[in-house]
């Protein structure tokens, strides 16, 4: 048998990031950046394992612009299994997802094994019910499975999961496949640091005896492991932190079971496919660190930005897209974050990139200094940052909705608080507290 499909995941599809509509665009233009390249490869199928969409009450443009790459593969009778992941899983009380109303519609197969006694039923996708957890293609002799977002259960569901796998091929009832795909919206532990509650990798071993390809998401750093573990990443840049997996995209993957020697892949036992990451066309992004260290007032700060706006911003000029820039202050301050003036750095930063959009965040901490007046003020300000997140951290830790991000809460909450002190813009606090729950709590 030779197939081909493609494998993405994390388009975030309605994602006005910062507040800014053309970022809206941005994460659709990726998207239909992936579905044109399927029709152009000609694939089988096409596989979305999680997060389509950026939030689970989506806008009709959002919609608009899902259905419109959908209708495209549709057209060209490549069929689109999907699973869904955190952010677009709907809530138990709302019953339907917009992933199922798509799935209604005919644009895609979504794949939600019922979980019994923590394991999936693996039961096949019916065309009536539009229920199922897995579906055949190219005459019955390929298989994709999918296992939906089920949050911190996911250890035992791998477990079970395993075993369903195992009683399916002892029961004869895999007869004619000779390949099979996993998707899943789970990620591996220690891919990417203070990442938590993801299963580790002896907990996907217990899978690999019956799955050939296991299609993850979740996880926007791209990665394999294996020679079977494929991670696409995010297709567009959800947030400062991603810009460092520059080869982020999605993966074109090329199956001969028949034929192995048509499939270099040294990596795997038994060579029957090759995978190609592909990069996605995405705006620029640009995050600068500037250490502070040894910076003793606020002039001195000022121009070492503008040092490195004068010099990094010429990179830019000739793109088409304007880039994104934040900058972070990091390091222990000389003098008191009170006196830094925030508006006249984004104003820098904006004159030297002309940038869709700036961020100036203060990620420093500020040691003991003298008050202007001569009198001591007395304060170490570092322990009191420690303190005030070791707090915030424990308040968090009683309410369940935080528990499991609970050190990144405080530290939201510490940035909040540290915005009001500067009498920052309310609407930027407040947008900034949607992009970070939308961020830890998918909503």
């Amino acid at each position: 048998m030779r197939a081909s499909f493609i494998h993405l995941a994390d388009t975030h599809l309605g994602y006005e990031q910062y507040g800014v509509r053309e970022r809206f665009n941005d994460f659709s233009k990726a998207f239909w950046e992936v579905t044109d390249a399927a029709i152009e490869r000609n694939v089988d199928f096409v596989i979305i394992a999680g997060d389509l969409f950026h939030k689970r009450a989506i806008d009709a443009l959002t919609l608009i612009h899902a259905t419109e790459g959908l209708k495209k593969l549709q057209e060209q009778n490549i069929p689109v299994i999907a699973i869904e992941g955190n952010h677009d899983r709907s809530y138990y009380r709302d019953g339907t997802s917009w992933l199922q109303f798509l799935c209604y519609q005919g644009y895609l197969m979504l794949l939600a094994p019922t979980i019994r006694d923590g394991a999936p039923v693996l039961e096949p996708w019916d065309k009536e019910s539009m229920r199922g957890a897995y579906v055949d293609l190219l005459g019955g002799k390929l298989r994709v499975y999918g296992l939906h977002w089920v949050g911190a259960s996911i250890g035992s569901t791998l477990e079970g999961m395993a075993r369903a796998l195992a009683t399916k091929q002892t029961a004869g009832e895999e007869e004619g496949i000779v390949y099979r795909v996993l998707a899943m919206h789970t990620g591996i532990d220690g891919e990417v640091p203070r990442m938590q509650g993801l299963p580790t990798r002896a907990k996907f071993q217990t899978l690999q005896p019956y799955i050939h390809y296991l299609a993850l998401g979740h996880v926007h750093k791209p990665y394999t492991d294996g020679g079977w573990i494929y991670n696409p990443g995010s297709t567009e840049t959800c947030g400062a932190e991603e810009i460092q997996w520059d080869d982020r995209g999605y993966y074109y993957v090329e199956i001969d079971t028949e034929q192995a020697e048509h499939i270099t892949d040294p990596s795997q036992k038994v060579c029957v496919h090759r995978v190609e990451r592909i990069k996605t066309t995405r705006r620029s992004f640009v995050r600068y660190d500037l250490r502070v260290d040894s910076l003793h007032d606020p002039d001195a700060l000022y121009t070492r930005l503008e040092e490195y706006c004068r010099r990094e911003s010429v990179k830019y000029h000739a793109l088409e897209a304007r880039p994104l820039v934040q900058v972070h202050l990091v390091g222990t301050l000389g003098f008191d974050a009170g006196s830094l003036d925030q508006p006249r750095m984004e104003q820098m930063v904006s004159h030297y990139f002309q940038p869709l959009h700036v961020r100036v965040e203060d990620h420093t901490n500020d040691q003991d200094y003298a008050a202007d007046d001569g009198e001591l003020d007395g304060r170490d300000r570092s322990v009191w940052h420690e303190l005030e997140r070791y707090i915030f951290e424990e308040l968090l830790g009683r309410d369940n909705r935080y528990l499991p991000a609970r050190e990144q809460w405080s530290t939201v909450v510490s940035e909040i608080k540290a915005q009001a002190l500067r009498k920052d813009d309310p609407q930027a606090i407040a947008q900034f507290l949607r992009e970070k729950r939308a961020e830890l709590l998918g909503g």
